[in-house]
């Protein structure tokens, strides 16, 4: 068994051997303890508690505290009193660990009568809120080191780091900490009033399981988590920007939720750094893959070489097919908004695909799950052959009745459009690659007030009308370069 160095023990010993009076081993060990109080625990542990003896052996350190209060407020009414009870409270309280052994403060707190007669306590425990909390047996600075250290590691890791230091700690009492922190950071975030921009995001907890997804927001000028809350919806989303009203611009994605929320709370809105290099990345795939031929050659001194292979049979086609063709061939084939999605994600599928991208990787970079990749393999052939179905359908119908608008109204030839003055536009437009999208801001600007969909309805008359001088609608599959 380990013996115990009891501190005042060793110290009137030896200056007892010096040849040193009672009386004055007496003073010159309140003096010691006084200066040690003060150089090892200066500003943690209060002035009101006195240092009155150390104790260590091989696994722990114990310093033992007095209170030398003589007035405390009572905790239940609040009055200061004065009148001590003559009984004490005494209670370990753990500190950082120090030189691989645990640090207990051994307080012995003084408990008082309370002074008002209105108050239902008697007597109270003194307290010292910025030393221990009510019935904790943990200094406030050793909960702050556990929730750094569990931030560095994990709640596990940090247990096991502070158990080789020589803390006593479980990981659930880390866990604990953490959580009661993030409680208080939350509510001061909560009602924060000045958050001038505001950055929102999704996640999902567990990868490509959207049941888990949650909303991130954070402060767009210090770059500071505010909240992190369950759903991607635009409900919550906008219960989370009316606690916020300082807020007066929103960073976002492309989610139709986060932009209904932003619109319904009065957010000027920005797509973030992100998704703004995105969408200006993948247009400039969209307009390479339908410009560029198949094969690419090169200047090599005074002839011309390939960038691929000879041998075709090692040439791996990429299906690729532009968003605005099929957005267009939605339309044609009339999907409903469900089937449209799945229609739009099958073509995504093979183009992933085709780039020989693992299902895994592809349900990543989709937002999806493993299993929906394979559902959407699975039935890929007959999702676009049901598609390619509508719209023969249609072709059909159209041309055994005539050229028809989308919304099902009568024959009418395309001279007799709104969109007629506008015609060698339109024409030059989309046969540069443009859809009926694009092309109706540029009308607008001339002075065109109909609709997107007219635009759409006319150039489907041009290519039965005049099929030589508009560009059809079709998909395209390139190879890699």
């Amino acid at each position: 068994m380990t013996s115990t160095m009891n501190w005042k023990d060793l110290f009137t010993e030896a200056f007892a051997e010096n040849g040193f009076e009672n009386d004055e081993i007496a003073k010159i060990y309140r003096i010691e303890m006084d200066v040690r109080a003060y150089f090892d625990f200066g500003g943690i542990v209060p002035e009101n508690l006195k240092l009155q003896n150390i104790e260590k052996d091989g696994k722990e350190i114990r310093y033992f505290w007095e209170s030398c209060t003589t007035h405390a407020r009572c905790p239940f009414c609040g009055e200061e009193s004065s009148v001590p009870a003559k009984d004490y409270y005494t209670k370990p309280i753990q500190d950082i660990p120090r030189d691989m052994l645990t640090v207990y403060h051994i307080v012995r707190f003084q408990k008082f009568h309370c002074e008002n007669n209105d108050c239902e306590c008697d007597k109270f425990n003194e307290r010292f809120i910025e030393f221990t909390e009510e019935d904790a047996r943990k200094t406030i600075r050793f909960k702050e080191y556990c929730i750094d250290r569990s931030l560095g590691f994990s709640c596990n890791g940090a247990q096991n780091e502070l158990r080789r230091e020589g803390a006593v700690i479980s990981n659930d009492t880390i866990m604990r900490y953490v959580k009661a922190e993030a409680v208080k950071e939350i509510e001061s975030n909560l009602t924060s009033d000045n958050v001038k921009i505001m950055l929102i995001d999704d996640i999902n907890l567990r990868k490509g399981d959207k049941s888990t997804g949650c909303t991130v927001l954070m402060d767009g000028e210090t770059h500071k988590m505010l909240l992190i809350i369950k759903g991607i919806t635009k409900e919550a989303a906008k219960r989370v920007l009316e606690r916020f009203p300082s807020v007066e611009n929103l960073s976002r994605d492309r989610a139709s939720a986060y932009s209904s929320a932003g619109d319904d709370c009065g957010k000027t809105q920005s797509a973030d750094r992100f998704h703004l290099i995105k969408n200006a990345q993948q247009a400039v795939e969209e307009a390479i893959s339908e410009v560029l031929p198949v094969r690419i050659y090169i200047r090599d001194g005074d002839g011309w070489v390939s960038t691929e292979s000879d041998n075709e049979e090692n040439e791996m086609p990429i299906f690729f097919v532009p968003e605005h063709i099929v957005e267009e061939r939605v339309a044609l084939a009339g999907l409903t908004p469900s089937k449209a999605q799945k229609y739009r994600n099958t073509l995504k599928m093979l183009e992933l695909d085709s780039k020989g991208m693992k299902t895994a990787n592809i349900a990543q970079e989709m937002n999806i799950t493993i299993k929906d990749v394979r559902a959407l393999r699975s039935t890929a052939v007959s999702t676009l052959q049901k598609v390619d179905d509508k719209i023969a359908a249609k072709v059909a119908a159209q041309n055994s009745g005539g050229i028809k608008t989308v919304s099902g109204e009568g024959v009418r030839p395309s001279n007799e459009s709104i969109v007629e003055p506008y015609r060698d536009t339109v024409i030059e437009l989309w046969n540069s690659g443009e859809s009926h999208r694009a092309i109706h801001p540029v009308l607008q600007s001339l002075g065109y007030t109909g609709s997107c969909n007219a635009i759409y309805q006319f150039v489907l008359k041009l290519q039965k009308e005049v099929p030589d001088e508009i560009r059809q609608t079709q998909t395209r599959t390139v190879k890699k370069n």
